[in-house]
């Protein structure tokens, strides 16, 4: 009797901290939500992975916890989504307020996010030729991601060795870190700081910091788009002679998710021109897609391109990379 009743209580506890939709149907789902948006309810039960419903299926739905959810009519705020008796009706309850709402007015849905984020990812890619042209390419991709408040901060590495019948045809070195405060979201002050090395076009070292001003076009949970555009200083060593000077720069990132989030896309570029010296353009880029194996690992393919219109004497203005690999997210 014992037994039977501490099994009903952890039967009934369980299921009391779920959330639940009610399909037009008369089915319901039960699980943790994890976002609405697209019109559709993102969902995963305890018996199958994370996976979608239409909105246009749902007659209503509840959550066990408050959610971070925007209304078409500009209305923001951490609300718990109660099952209203109507069909399409939800009511969203605060501690001190109480709106009842058809499920079409609301544009986004998302957990609440803690006041400290960290988001990392390392790839990895390797190629080896053996025969009448020996080869061999190694490259390591990695980045990390921090938000805290109003603060975010972001540090991307690169490397790449390439090796073509016992020489060395690349040697590029590149990390770039960057401080963001957002004074009003989704605007944001930027400090970006950069250095890069590659010996195989004389480049000792290349050394920038630039002040800049951002904004987010999109910061949603498939799809992110931020910009940003200012100027700095940078002192460039190329074959043993350093010069100096000002620069104005431009800077992009986009990421979005495809087919519930298994499939990603994305590109990052930098544009700057110096204002003195070599006085020349740049232009680097990073642009490929990554394709989830596991929630942590991936494969992915990715292509570099990297354009210098003053290059060093006897070295190429353009630089391609293609790359296939795997990667792993913390």
């Amino acid at each position: 009797m014992k037994v039977t009743t501490i099994f009903c209580l952890l039967f009934f506890s369980i299921h009391s901290f779920a959330d639940v939709i009610y399909l037009k149907n008369g089915d319901r789902i039960t699980g943790e939500i994890k976002k609405i948006w697209d019109e559709s309810v993102s969902i995963e039960p305890s018996y199958s992975d994370e996976f979608d419903v239409d909105l246009d299926d749902i007659a209503s739905m509840e959550t066990e916890k408050p959610f971070d959810i925007e209304l078409y009519n500009g209305k923001k705020g951490d609300y718990k989504i109660v099952k209203s008796d109507n069909e399409g009706e939800i009511i969203l309850k605060a501690d001190d307020e109480e709106i009842i709402l058809t499920l079409a007015d609301m544009k986004r849905v998302e957990e609440i996010e803690e006041y400290y984020e960290w988001d990392a990812r390392l790839d990895m890619s390797q190629s080896l030729s053996r025969g009448n042209t020996d080869s061999f390419t190694a490259n390591i991709n990695g980045n990390l991601e921090m938000k805290w408040g109003d603060h975010r901060t972001i540090y991307d590495l690169s490397t790449i060795r390439e090796e073509l019948d016992g020489s060395k045809v690349k040697e590029k070195d590149r990390v770039n870190a960057s401080y963001n405060w957002f004074f009003n979201d989704p605007w944001f002050f930027a400090v970006n700081l950069n250095v890069e090395r590659d010996p195989i076009v004389f480049l000792d070292s290349r050394v920038s910091v630039n002040p800049a001003v951002g904004y987010d076009i999109f910061d949603d949970p498939d799809l992110f788009l931020s910009i940003q555009a200012g100027g700095g200083y940078q002192s460039e060593e190329i074959g043993g002679v350093t010069e100096t000077g000002s620069l104005l720069d431009w800077r992009l990132r986009y990421s979005q998710d495809f087919f519930n989030g298994d499939f990603e896309l994305f590109h990052n570029h930098q544009i700057y021109k110096n204002l003195s010296g070599r006085e020349n353009l740049v232009f680097i880029s990073i642009t490929g897609v990554r394709y989830d194996i596991t929630d942590d690992i991936y494969i992915n393919a990715q292509l570099n391109y990297d354009t210098d219109s003053a290059p060093s004497d006897n070295t190429k203005s353009d630089d391609l990379t293609i790359l296939f690999g795997a990667g792993i997210e913390f």
